[in-house]
């Protein structure tokens, strides 16, 4: 009586263990690749940007409106067209998610998504010769690695990576031709405003994912170019408002020089915290800005020194040649500041270039 017991309990309990894992099993029987497509199945891929609403470059963080396109073909779905009356079988909004989660896809997802996307929509068609065509579009937010080292003349790339959740590249890889790239763009007119798109670039490369198995990767790069005249208000003019104390050094118009020259350092310091708590990052690295800064500092020094210099006792000849320091100051007054700028626009044009 008591093994009756027992088996009747150990019968209880592996059905109870059957029956929270049959939708595991049912899962993972779903995302298998039917046996009658070949070896790795080829999904092509095309890409649209929709619009882009926000960069924050500092974070490294993106808005945008996207849609991805998938075309693979499987044989299991063929259908008579002249029976069913046409030549492709269309859905879309609910009875698309339901048809999906009835066949077999690619599972592909987008690497670097931040939480849930704002909004998705999907449509899939089917054609009469297997061919299935997925289309989905989503609203969110994606990660992106920046480089302000140009800053503010750079060009970020950001990049959309989609791989498959469920298939080694023994099963499945993204491949694009070249009506794959005919169709693929971005918007002309974006809702962000101190950004302009500039080229849209596919990349294909292979990784290591679960179980070290090779995985199928494609990736999106777009460039954005970043309106920097902009910048020119907030950046260039409190730049050259505190390095025009030195044109006031040079031509004599005011009587404390050396007082002057150090709080025009403590603004050029000032400045440079200012930008770097607005734009983290950007003086942290060489940019543009971080350069001009720098360079600043021994302007205003070597002007302070060198109109002392002329000042002095020592200046060399001079009682030989009592006119030489007005006529070295008259030199100096032009050859500073014009070294000066002469530098700062070589730092721009290279970052221009």
């Amino acid at each position: 009586m008591r093994h009756a017991q027992i088996a009747r309990l150990l019968a209880l309990v592996i059905g109870l263990g059957f029956a929270f894992a049959a939708p595991a099993y049912a899962d993972r029987a779903s995302h298998a690749l039917p046996e009658e497509i070949s070896r790795p199945l080829r999904a092509h891929v095309s890409f649209r940007m929709l619009d882009m609403t926000k960069i924050q470059e500092t974070s490294g963080e993106v808005s945008a409106i996207i849609e991805i396109r998938q075309t693979w073909q499987d044989p299991t779905l063929r259908f008579d067209a002249i029976k069913a009356g046409r030549q492709r079988l269309d859905y879309a909004g609910e009875d698309a998610k339901a048809r999906i989660g009835e066949i077999w896809t690619p599972a592909l997802i987008t690497e670097g998504q931040i939480g849930e996307a704002r909004s998705s929509t999907s449509s899939i068609s089917v054609y009469s010769d297997g061919r299935v065509q997925l289309i989905e579009q989503i609203a969110g937010d994606f990660r992106f690695r920046t480089d302000l080292s140009a800053f503010p003349f750079d060009t970020q790339r950001v990049a959309f990576s989609f791989v498959s959740q469920y298939h080694p590249s023994d099963d499945v890889v993204f491949v694009v031709n070249d009506s794959d790239r005919a169709v693929s763009s971005y918007a002309d007119r974006l809702t962000i405003s101190d950004w302009t798109a500039q080229s849209l670039t596919f990349r294909n490369e292979s990784f290591y994912g679960w179980n070290a198995r090779p995985f199928s990767r494609l990736s999106v790069e777009i460039d954005m170019s970043r309106n920097w005249p902009r910048y020119v208000l907030r950046i260039f003019v409190p730049f050259v408002a505190v390095l025009s104390v030195s044109l006031f050094i040079l031509w004599g118009a005011v009587s404390d020089r050396p007082s002057i020259t150090y709080s025009a350092l403590l603004a050029l310091a000032a400045l440079g915290f200012t930008f770097e708590s607005s734009f983290p990052g950007s003086m942290s690295v060489n940019s543009p800005i971080a350069l001009m800064i720098s360079i600043g500092y021994f302007y205003l020094i070597i002007t302070l020194l060198t109109d002392l210099f002329m000042e002095s006792s020592r200046f060399p000849l001079q009682a030989r040649f009592p006119h030489l320091p007005e006529e070295t100051r008259q030199v100096m007054r032009h050859l500073l500041p014009g070294l000066f700028v002469i530098i700062c626009g070589c730092v721009i044009l290279r970052s221009l270039a």
